[in-house]
Parts: C-alpha cells; structure tokens; sequence
C-alpha cells in the first residue's frame, strides 16, 4: 500500500508530460491574412492614376506593365507596353526597378518605372519619341486589394519630355488608389511542416504564399508560390522553438516558430512567427511596445 501511494504522485506528473510530447509528424498552420498577410506581388497591373502636367495641357497617363516580385524583396520588370498619353496611344519600353520593405498591414513598394517611345506613333498629330520616368511610394491597403497613396507625400513623382512638345511632371491624380493588385494577391499564406522528433526537432517545411494565376492560366484561377525550408528546432515542457532556413532558391527566406502544445487536449497552436519573407518582416502576434 505504502509503495502504490508513493507511485500514484509519480503516475500524475508523468500524465501531463506525456501530453506534451514534442510535435511530430505533418504540423500546418494557415495565417489568417487580415491578421498579418504575406504579398507576392509578382504579376500584371494597371497604372492610371497620374497626369502629365505642362504649362497650357494637362495630360491623362495610363500604361500596364508586369512585375517579378524576387524572393530577397526586389521588384522588377522589362518589356514593351502601351501608353496612353491623353487621347493619343503609343507602344513603349518599359523597364521597372525597386524594392518591397515593412511587413504586414504596413507593407510597401518604392520603385521607378522608365517608359521610352521611339517615335513610330503619332502623339498630338505627328510621329514623337518620347521618355517618361516615374518614381512610385505606395503601400498596400488590404482592404482594398490595392496600391495606394502613401499616408504623407505622393505616391508617385516623375517627368516627361515629347519630342516637339516639350516636357512636364508627372503628378498624382485625385484617387488614392493607383493600381489594384493581380488576382489571387490577397495576402493569405501557410507553414506546412514535416516534423521528425528525436533529441531535437529536424525536418522539412514549405512556406505557401497566394498568387496571381500563372501567365498560362486564367486570371480568375488563383495561384501560389511555394518556398522550400529546413527545419529544426527544439522542445522543453509543451513548447518548440523551430527555425526554419529557406533552401536552394528559397535561401533568403526564415521564420522562427513557436508552437505550444495544450495539455488540456494535446493539440498544437501557433504562438509566434517571425522572421523574413519575400522581403518583409514577419512578426505575429503584434510585439507589445
């Protein structure tokens, strides 16, 4: 009787530990994206919101252009588009170059569009070569699915000269918003990890972040990009620590995970991210200042 009661002390410290077993096996996590989103902005868009400003004319500009989002954060994109300058339409080189930086909700993209026309189109009657160079600070409102205005300044500032005509700046126009994202941008993203425990935690892992449809798929069929990781870690009393290092292509990419498993029924939750993605500064939940 003596030796069952000195156990039975012994059997309920071991009952929770037993719970909070190190994870293991497949672990996956969905962030919800109007808690802390993940942008590839990878894909087409529509600038129209700016005008060409002269002394006697003020001039509507528009122009589509594609950009690649790279995996250390920098935006850029070259090729030939269509600009419409006002009334009047004229092929160009376009060339773009910048960079995403903040995180989250507080997302941005600082970049420059260079447009140049050779002169084979008729602008205001006559064949003009033209040039426009155009410096862009938007921040993404996630409401909106869009690029907008920045809090304080313009979000665009540039120049133009035509041949003939003579040149002006490149103002914002009254809209915020200066380009809706590509369909299937939204932010959303996941950790899906594959979890072998031993004296440590080791493994593999694939950060999955929504994106536009590929160029030879509809617009409406929403796309991911998929970064490839290492995985390890490791675990004391219900809690892992788990770094993941992104692999190959996907090298500029880490996170480091905390995940606490409940002892009240086993499962494993999310209790912190943070790290570098795409170029932006994860960090969820919010660090309390």
């Amino acid at each position: 009787m003596k030796n069952r009661l000195l156990f039975l002390p012994a059997l309920l410290l071991w009952f929770p530990l037993a719970l909070a077993q190190a994870p293991t096996g497949s672990v996956s996590f969905t962030i919800d994206p109007s808690a802390f989103p993940v942008w590839n902005f990878t894909g087409a868009y529509q600038f129209s919101n700016q005008q060409i400003v002269g002394n006697e004319a003020v001039l509507p500009l528009s122009f589509p252009v594609s950009i690649t989002h790279d995996l250390a954060g920098r935006l850029s994109g070259a090729g030939t588009t269509i600009v419409t300058l006002g009334q009047d339409v004229a092929a160009a080189h376009y060339v773009v170059e910048g960079t995403v930086s903040g995180g989250g909700n507080a997302t941005r993209a600082a970049f420059t569009v260079t447009l140049a026309g050779s002169g084979l189109d008729l602008i205001a009657g006559a064949p003009r070569s033209y040039k426009i160079s155009l410096a862009y600070n938007l921040r993404v409102d996630a409401g909106a699915l869009a690029w907008v205005a920045p809090e304080h300044g313009a979000a665009v500032t540039g120049s133009a000269q035509i041949s003939g005509v003579g040149g002006g700046i490149v103002v914002q126009g009254d809209d915020l918003t200066v380009a809706a994202l590509p369909p299937g941008v939204d932010g959303g993203w996941s950790v899906n990890m594959d979890i072998l425990a031993l004296s440590r935690l080791g493994g593999t892992a694939t950060v999955v972040i929504h994106s536009s449809a590929a160029p030879d798929r509809a617009a409406y069929l929403p796309g991911t990009l998929t970064l490839n990781a290492n995985l390890a870690g490791t675990f004391k009393l219900g809690s892992s620590q788990i770094l993941l290092t992104g692999l190959a292509e996907s090298r500029p990419t880490t996170l480091q995970l905390t995940l606490v498993k409940s002892l009240a029924n086993g499962e494993t939750r999310l209790g912190r991210i943070a790290g570098k993605v795409l170029g932006q500064t994860v960090s969820w939940p919010p660090v309390a200042p």
